[in-house]
């Protein structure tokens, strides 16, 4: 598991502080003295176990982390766990309960969140809680549960002391009182045999009760029992699958093929010893063999290209970038246009003349209706208002067309002053929108020179025939270009903002023309008008007027409907007739732009196929010599100054090759020794039936992976047998870890628990009435309380005898289940103290190992002379030094049987010299390839030395 990101939100000195860490795995943190290193440890150490820290209260923050592969989120607010992975429902278990076995948080800090006074002395070695999950086996920490479970069993039945208040010191005290008070007792009452007889009956009673109840728990302890032993049969079965899985019927010779293997290896070093010997003869960088020598003519013609290729590749560059600013400000250009839509491209082909066309005639049928609306007859009273022979009145206007007649003002006030604005700017003389004449007149003068060029290059080749004049005509051909070019750009550049402020007069003036209609289309409409009497020649001439206005208005909708139909690709669609001129011009000027630039991209083009010619030659001598840099000009003149290397070297070479050659027949004879070992080792293949070594090999390490899984098996075996019940449950047990579920047996458990309260409840009544029959008994007399006492006697006699045989039972299971526990760590701590004594090696600079033989003894270690040296002599450096080893294999172990979990170091190396603090962090940085660890130091060499370390990320830690 790993941690990416942690932030405390309130925590210590820390507020509203996030840290994310780096991509290797250790994580180095300096800071000096009080930059928060120990709260940063204990916010850690909160956030993964949970708890309120004594110092500085509850925790508020989160850890993001990678387990597997998938990412997990850890969160904490006070008591409030927020556990879940990211898309999954949320997990509401503690991380150390549901990935790490129940480890506790006191464990978590002996071994894996150290500072340096947690970092002293070997006893955490001794510890239950250590011993049973880091030494025992598989389930280790379930076995270590269960020896806690019969060791309480034990105490809660008896303890060695005299006031003690267990079971069968109750059971004692209570009989001796008993054969007190029966000493007492003299006579007896005739109406006590009643009572007896309700009494033996509720003993009845409490047999078949008791009977329940122990069936009962024989269930539960028979569920207890599979829960307990359900991780290692899974680990069983895992292996046994694993073992069938690496099984193999083939009859391997492993200590041949491992001779063979071994001699062609040493075939092939003395192969390599005299290939390097020759090698040694041979100029540095130097082979024969070199395409230099092969591919050198061509390295001389590309050089020669050098100069072209350079210039080449900045005209290219330098072109690309003009063409690419161009297109940004053409494209720019079209968001200013009011006829086009800048969110669609234009049309490519447009009719321009069927445009002017259709918007002439939609203009024509606009006009002929407005005019036949201005010889409305006096008779169409009804529909438009007609003069007052009597007198003008005044306009009668509602509430919404007064409001609209006053935004028809306002507006036609604005379009007012826009147009005097953009009057004012065409017209002012220090305006860049003045045009010039000058571009004009240099594309007349560029046409003319280009006319001139052509007539000179034709003269020269087909007249005079000379060179010069055809290479001087090609040169004047492409300065006129150039001018051209240069005119048309301030042609274009100098009138583009005059024809945009004509263009957006002829918008405001059209807008100013149709608010002056509607306004006075609003007033005509509220002025009264008054109503003359039709005659029958106005009604004629009304119905005249009418239908022309039908036909009038068929002929507007119809060039109306051409006009939009025609409207091109791009181009707004709220155009009317005046709006033609306009948008043709936007059109022209934008493909006036487009057309300039897609010539000058075909010359850069010409130049781009130039470039990629000469660079296709370099590709092709690159492949040619095996090199992986990228084609330049620069990577070429180095290969110049190789190929020359390369000659000079050759020389050398060719003076130095009879001595070569006495090498070479060296390394041919180990050769031939190598081609022999390697038929043998064909022979012992063929008669396996493989195709190569690796298959071999690879066989050899699958028997090695089958000897450790059935190891693995038979010690799951040795502990399912060691927890199954006796012979006639056996079955049973197996059966029902083959069938069923876990989380079926778990709620069998708790309905078991439940059964078993419920009866327990039921004895608590009946022993209550029992007491009420034993009181009502005591009343009748000495002698029925004498009765009493004597059978209470006989009970008590036999729940005693009960109670101490259940004690012996649970004192031998006890010794019992210590003495296969010690046999589990016997077997795991060995492989501990070697990792260990292997890190004492590396952090001594391999002058100390431990002295595993003679651990009984007590911990020591063994130097270079194979003297021991024990703990009483060691510096604090060495033993710190010792520890550190030690809980680094402890947490390594750790890794092997459950998952490598972070490991938090705080200032563990003060106490060291410099050159173990440098073997410290290299030892460490191997460790974090597949174990996470936190570093703090506050020293600054630790942090400098630590930089130049592969494998370490290192920080400045800082609070802010």
């Amino acid at each position: 598991m790993n941690i990416k990101r942690i932030r405390f939100d309130e925590f210590g000195p820390y507020r509203d502080w996030s840290f994310t860490t780096g991509d290797n795995g250790v994580q180095l943190m300096y800071g000096p003295n009080e930059s928060g290193k120990t709260s940063l440890l204990e916010g850690m150490r909160t956030l993964l176990f949970g708890g309120t820290h004594k110092a500085y209260g509850p925790m508020t923050g989160a850890l993001d982390v990678d387990r597997n592969g998938e990412s997990y989120y850890i969160g904490r607010k006070g008591k409030q766990l927020d556990f879940y992975s990211p898309g999954n429902p949320a997990i509401h278990e503690e991380p150390a309960q549901h990935w790490w076995h129940g480890i506790d948080k006191k464990t978590y800090n002996r071994i894996f969140a150290l500072t340096l006074d947690d970092l002293q002395g070997l006893d955490v070695l001794q510890e239950v809680e250590v011993r049973s999950r880091f030494f025992g086996a598989e389930g280790g920490e379930h076995l270590g549960g269960a020896v806690k479970d019969v060791e309480k069993g034990a105490t809660d039945l008896l303890v060695a002391s005299s006031n003690g208040k267990r079971r069968i010191n109750v059971l004692m005290d209570e009989l001796k009182e008993n054969r007190q008070k029966l000493s007492q007792l003299a006579e007896h009452e005739a109406q006590y045999v009643e009572l007896q007889t309700v009494f033996h009956s509720t003993e009845q009673t409490e047999m078949e009760l008791q009977n329940q109840l122990k069936e009962w728990k024989e269930y539960r302890d028979g569920i207890d029992v599979v829960l307990r032993a359900w991780d290692t049969y899974r680990r069983s079965e895992e292996a046994r699958m694993h073992m069938q899985q690496y099984n193999s019927e083939l009859a391997l010779s492993r200590d041949e093929f491992l001779r063979l293997d071994e001699e062609i290896k040493r075939a092939r070093d003395n192969m390599q010893l005299w290939q390097e010997k020759e090698a040694a003869l041979m100029p540095a960088n130097f082979s024969p063999d070199s395409p230099f020598g092969t591919y050198g003519q061509d390295i001389e013609d590309l050089i020669q290209q050098g100069a072209k290729w350079e210039q080449l590749r900045r005209e290219c560059e330098e072109g690309d970038a003009y063409i690419r600013k161009v297109r940004e400000q053409l494209e720019f250009s079209r968001t200013l246009h009011s006829a086009w839509r800048h969110d669609e491209p234009m049309a490519e082909d447009i009719n321009w003349f069927d445009g002017e066309r259709l918007a002439s005639r939609l203009r024509t049928a606009k006009e002929q209706l407005l005019h036949w609306q201005d010889r409305k007859p006096v008779e169409a009273t009804d529909e438009v208002p007609t003069a007052n022979l009597e007198g003008a009145s005044l306009p009668n206007f509602s509430e919404e067309e007064l409001a609209k007649k006053e935004y028809l003002e306002r507006e036609l006030d604005r379009i007012l002053m826009d147009i005097d604005r953009v009057e004012a700017r065409r017209n002012s003389p220090g305006s860049d929108a003045q045009p010039t004449i000058l571009p004009k007149w240099l594309q007349r003068i560029s046409g003319i020179g280009a006319v001139i060029a052509v007539l000179v290059v034709l003269a020269g080749l087909l007249v005079l025939e000379s060179a010069l004049y055809t290479i001087g005509g090609f040169i004047f051909l492409i300065l006129s270009m150039g001018l051209f070019w240069y005119a048309t750009w301030r042609l274009h550049n100098g009138n583009s903002e005059v024809s945009k402020l004509n263009y957006e007069l002829q918008i405001l003036s059209s807008r100013k023309s149709d608010v002056e209609h509607q306004l006075e289309a609003l007033i005509k409409a509220a002025t009264p008008t008054a109503s003359p009497v039709p005659s029958l020649e106005g009604v004629a001439h009304l119905e005249r007027w009418i239908q022309e206005g039908h036909t009038l208005q068929g002929i507007y909708d119809e060039a109306l409907a051409a006009w939009q139909n025609w409207l091109p690709r791009g181009a707004a669609k709220s155009l009317d007739e005046d709006d033609f001129f306009g948008l043709k011009h936007e059109y022209d000027q934008y493909h006036e732009q487009l057309r300039t630039i897609e010539g000058y991209e075909k010359r850069l083009a010409e130049h781009k196929e130039g470039l990629r010619i000469i660079e296709d030659q370099a590709m092709a001598l690159w492949y040619n010599l095996g090199i992986e840099a990228p084609v330049s000009p620069t990577e070429l003149k180095r290969i110049y100054n190789q190929y020359k290397n390369f000659q000079q070297n050759k020389i050398v070479w060719e003076q130095k090759e009879a001595q070569r050659k006495s090498f070479r027949n060296e390394y041919d004879n180990w050769h031939r020794k190598e081609k022999e070992l390697l038929l043998r080792q064909q022979e012992l293949l063929h008669k396996a039936g493989m195709e190569s070594s690796n298959e071999y090999r690879q066989h050899l390490i699958d028997e090695d992976q089958y000897k450790q899984w059935q190891t693995i098996y038979k010690q799951s075996q040795v502990q399912l047998d060691f927890l199954a019940p006796d012979a006639e449950n056996k079955d049973l047990f197996y059966r029902r870890l083959r069938e069923g579920n876990k989380d079926n047996w778990l709620d069998e458990l708790a309905h078991s628990e439940r059964e078993i309260a419920s009866i327990e409840d039921k004895l608590a009544t009946l022993y209550e009435r029992r007491g009420q029959i034993v009181e009502a008994m005591r009343t009748l007399g000495s002698d029925q309380e004498q009765h009493q006492m004597l059978q209470e006697r006989e009970a008590l006699q036999s729940e005693l005898e009960s109670a101490l045989e259940d004690w012996a039972t649970q004192v031998l299971i006890s010794h019992c289940m210590d003495k296969a526990q010690q046999s589990y760590e016997q077997e795991k701590q060995p492989h501990m103290l070697e990792l260990a004594s292997s890190y004492v090696e590396r952090l001594t600079d391999e002058r100390y190992t431990l002295d595993i033989l003679g651990i009984n003894k007590g911990v020591a270690l063994i130097n270079n002379n194979g003297e021991r040296l024990e703990l009483k002599f060691w510096s604090s450096g060495l033993a710190d030094q010792v520890y550190l080893a030690l809980r680094l294999a402890l947490a390594k172990v750790f890794s092997y049987q459950v998952e490598s979990l972070p490991i938090i170091l705080d200032d563990i190396l003060v106490r060291f010299d410099e050159n173990r603090q440098r073997s410290a962090l290299e030892l460490l940085a191997e460790l974090g390839k597949n174990q996470q660890i936190w570093l703090f130091t506050c020293q600054r060499s630790v942090y400098d030395m630590a930089q130049s370390i592969m494998g370490i990320d290192c920080h400045r830690l800082s609070r802010s």
